[in-house]
């Protein structure tokens, strides 16, 4: 992967020369997302991988064997003066924890997905990076993969929406970290369906929506659901509806994973990358189906790899303006009420819930 993957987004690297360069540090570098964020950061021609935190020792050594270029600590350093980026990659339960104490040193935050599961502890902790004049964002980069296809629903190619339909059957890549969590939640729910939400729940729009969820445990080795439904309504008639789950491990096979946007003028069919390279993305573009005519090819859709550089460039650009505005926290906000109102529908099998 180079800094090519940035073309689409035109970034102006003008102001950031070599001696200005942000200097990042990815807390828990060994977690299985980290190697993601690594190399985002080597790849961004304005940010330079500064260290790596790992508590256990023995992951640190073989971080150190890794990059044996890169400091390897067990502890989060104070940031520089100028001020750098973390990247909280920690597990999720120790989330609210790092991002404050990272905060407290000085540091621009941008925390793996979920920030938390609590919407008020979300709102204490965008506040605190108000407080502390620092930018915190979280890493659904996924959402990069289908701006274009929102710019094309708000310019109208599939008329008014009204429906919205997202699958993600996972598998390859099976998170062996969630096999042991217990708590409802902590399955495919938690893991898969904030990453479709991300990419969908701006086009519900901004009023009040009402959720409901199901989950089931159907195989064997999972302590918690491995797979899960959510429908989201929003007082515009639009809905979404979401299932996720954990197929039997077939690392040779893609995972299946795609959105569908259903309205008055047409649809569009989007296969997601998502462990597939650029080139599986070039041969999968989107596909607009009009009421009348024939089918039209969209431009392809970036891939996982381009995506996360692409939340690093965004990151970057807006560590220089301060904290996150109101626009980002809000939504940011409203995808955690979202998950929040899905647990409580979950846990008693299904009740429509207000967000």
């Amino acid at each position: 992967m180079t800094s090519s993957a940035l073309r689409p987004a035109q970034p102006d690297t003008s102001g950031l020369l070599p001696t200005d360069r942000i200097r990042v540090c990815v807390v828990g570098g060994f977690s299985a997302v980290a190697p993601r964020h690594i190399e985002a950061t080597v790849a961004h021609p304005a940010t330079e991988l500064a260290a790596l935190v790992e508590p256990d020792e023995a992951k640190a050594e073989r971080l150190r064997q890794q990059h044996p270029a890169i400091p390897v600590t067990d502890h989060v350093p104070a940031a520089p003066h100028d001020a750098g980026l973390a990247i909280v990659c920690v597990p999720d339960s120790a989330h609210a924890e790092v991002v404050i104490r990272c905060l407290d040193l000085g540091w621009h935050v941008l925390c793996e997905k979920p920030l938390t599961d609590d919407a008020d502890v979300a709102a204490q902790l965008f506040d605190h990076a108000e407080r502390a004049g620092r930018y915190l964002a979280v890493a659904y980069q996924r959402r990069f993969m289908v701006d274009g296809l929102h710019q094309r629903i708000a310019d109208g190619a599939v008329g008014r929406l009204h429906c919205i339909n997202a699958r993600w059957l996972r598998r390859a890549g099976h998170p062996d970290s969630r096999r042991g969590l217990a708590r409802r939640g902590h399955g495919v729910r938690g893991d898969l369906i904030p990453h479709l939400l991300s990419q969908t729940l701006p086009l519900l729009g901004p009023g009040p929506l009402t959720v409901q969820a199901r989950d089931w445990q159907v195989g064997d080795g999972w302590s918690t659901e491995d797979v899960a439904r959510l429908t989201a309504r929003s007082g515009h008639q639009v809905e979404l509806q979401i299932d996720v789950a954990y197929d039997a491990p077939h690392l040779a096979k893609s995972d299946d994973c795609w959105l569908e946007f259903h309205g008055t003028g047409g649809s569009i069919h989007a296969e997601l990358p998502t462990h597939q390279d650029e080139q599986w993305a070039q041969a999968h573009p989107p596909m607009l189906y009009p009421r009348s005519g024939a089918p039209i090819a969209l431009p392809a859709l970036r891939s996982t790899a381009q995506c996360h550089l692409l939340q690093l460039d965004h990151v970057v650009r807006a560590m220089g303006r301060g904290p996150a505005p109101a626009e980002e926290r809000q939504r940011e906000l409203a995808l955690v009420r979202t998950m929040a109102a899905a647990q409580v529908s979950a846990l008693w099998q299904g009740p429509i819930i207000p967000v």
